[in-house]
């Protein structure tokens, strides 16, 4: 009978051996393990080979010179040869021989020696009895019976066999557990010695009571560097300065009447009363009315002292020089249009009349920029434009600088209306004034002020205080001694409490426990408070190392 050579490999499972049992075309299958047995140490997936191949028709050898697994092989009742060539040896031969050393594992009645044919033939007629098993000859073995089989097997391999001696169970189906639990061990170390040796940490807040005092002191400027003395009270002023166009629409609301001018011809007379009474000239633009239309001459009258008047003449007033006179209205209107022979007023005591209308005279009344609008634009435009430099100024400074807003100058120049003033504002034009602006101003070091506050204060304190806190010092009374130097008052407010360090607090900390530690601050005169966070819930004792201690030390407001 020819044979079918089946090489298990390691990764084989049990239904791998037995599918390849089943699937076999030869009658007489050998199975050839790996040197290490794996699947093929546990009894039950042995004997579930000998039931596959007693279902299936077929005889099984293990080729193998492993002695458990001989034994194994024969509770089994599979017969076992040592290589591919040699006689197998029948589970009644394997007994004998474990007789021989004195051991006693199975039950020589268990066997039938009668089913190995040594010349490679099967009985057909006496089918090989299966342990354990109600499925029939012919039925296929499913995963179920495996699994009860295996069950059954763990169970039984904690009992001691029939000759006394523990058979030793298998540790490959706890392979994947072991492992898990072991790299979980490894994980769980890891951790707790990061948790305990470098994790740990501690935030300690530690709230001072402090007293406000107030500060004001006198001091100077220079704008000069190198003349400065911030210890005397005497800083550097930094200097800035920003240009600004800006302009301002307004309504205008001055009304004119821009019509024409009336004219007219008037004759102008003077009576001379002696002969000695020299002329004389009434210029230009002089003023003649009627009524209350005012008129202007458009050039000089002059009059001279008639010849040939007799002193009857002077004492009758006959003597008498009469010139005409070209006259515009001071103003655009019909009102300027007088009639004929009107009253009229006239200047050096001289009559005036006309013989004819004044005429031309129109009325256009129209919107212009008065004086009073254009100042009130010009108002609004030097508060807008302060404000606008000033801001600028200010944010140019940085909030390192103390900026002096008393010091603040501003110089404009002339501003421009568009329309001019007295200009007709046409229909959908806006009016609008517009300058430039150039804004001056100073600021002095912050860090170098608060020092010299510091110091000050410092000298008026005892021995357990010192100073926590400036609250924004500021100056007053900004003003100018002579060029390039000033004086102005400096006011401030300081926070004073106990002489406190971090240096103290960590010292005091260090390696102690948290409870022992809010004793030992909170015992400060001038403490009101101590908070401890630990970095994680299981810290309780603040670190030695000082790299892991965080120190906020605040002010209680």
């Amino acid at each position: 009978m020819n044979k079918d050579v089946v090489y298990i490999e390691p990764e084989d499972d049990i239904t791998d051996i037995i599918a390849r049992v089943k699937n076999s075309k030869q009658k007489l299958v050998a199975l050839v393990p790996p040197k290490k047995i794996g699947v093929l140490r546990s009894a039950v997936n042995t004997k579930l080979i000998a039931k596959t191949a007693k279902a299936s028709g077929k005889v099984v050898v293990i080729v193998t010179t492993d002695s458990s697994l001989v034994k194994l092989a024969a509770s089994a009742q599979i017969p076992v040869a040592k290589t591919l060539q040699s006689r197998p040896k029948l589970p009644s031969e394997i007994i004998k021989e474990e007789r021989a050393h004195g051991e006693q594992f199975i039950d020589e009645k268990d066997f039938d020696d009668e089913e190995f044919d040594p010349n490679n033939s099967v009985k057909p007629n006496k089918p090989r009895p299966v342990a354990q098993s109600t499925k029939k000859p012919d039925q296929e073995i499913s995963s179920d019976d495996i699994e009860k089989d295996e069950e059954k097997t763990n169970k039984s391999d904690k009992k001691p066999g029939k000759n006394g001696k523990n058979i030793i169970p298998t540790l490959e189906k706890y392979r994947k557990w072991i492992i898990i639990g072991a790299g979980a061990f490894v994980l769980l170390i890891i951790f707790l010695v990061w948790a305990f040796a470098f994790a740990p940490g501690a935030d300690i807040a530690v709230a001072i009571r402090t007293t406000a005092n107030n500060f004001s002191e006198n001091v100077s400027f220079v704008t000069k560097s190198g003349t400065e003395n911030t210890s005397d009270g005497k800083f550097l002023l930094e200097q800035k300065k920003v240009e600004k166009t800006s302009s301002v629409e307004f309504q205008a609301t001055g009304q004119k009447d821009i019509g024409e001018k009336a004219h007219g011809t008037l004759k102008v007379s003077y009576t001379f009363t002696n002969s000695t009474q020299e002329g004389f000239t009434i210029p230009a633009g002089s003023t003649f009315s009627s009524g209350s239309a005012t008129f202007t001459s458009n050039s000089a009258i002059s009059f001279e002292n008639p010849d040939g008047c007799t002193r009857a003449d002077y004492s009758t007033g006959k003597c008498v020089d009469t010139k005409t006179a070209e006259l515009t209205a001071t103003a655009p209107g019909d009102q300027y249009n007088v009639a004929a022979s009107s009253s009229w007023s006239s200047p050096n005591g001289t009559s005036a009349s006309n013989t004819s209308a004044f005429s031309g005279g129109t009325s256009n009344v129209v919107t212009v920029v008065s004086d009073d609008d254009f100042k009130k634009a010009k108002e609004k435009l030097e508060s807008q434009g302060r404000e606008d430099g000033k801001s600028e100024l200010v944010k140019e400074f940085g909030d390192d600088m103390i900026v002096i807003e008393s010091s603040l100058e501003v110089s404009t120049s002339d501003p421009k209306s568009s329309p001019a003033v007295n200009e007709e504002v046409k229909s959908g034009t806006t009016p609008k004034i517009e300058a430039t602006t150039t804004f001056t101003m100073y600021a002095v070091d912050k860090v170098k002020v608060e020092d010299y506050i510091k110091e000050k204060a410092s000298m008026s304190l005892a021995n357990d205080q010192r100073i926590y806190a400036v609250n924004k010092p500021f100056f007053e009374n900004f003003s100018k001694v002579s060029d390039g130097n000033y004086t102005a008052k400096l006011k401030s407010s300081t926070e004073t409490g106990p002489k406190v360090s971090e240096e103290d607090i960590l010292e005091k900390s260090k390696g102690k426990k948290f409870g022992e530690v809010q004793s030992i601050l909170k015992s400060i005169n001038g403490v009101s408070s101590v908070k401890l966070t630990p970095s994680f819930p299981w810290v309780s004792t603040v670190p030695n190392d000082p790299n892991k201690i965080t120190i906020e030390l605040k002010v209680e407001e």
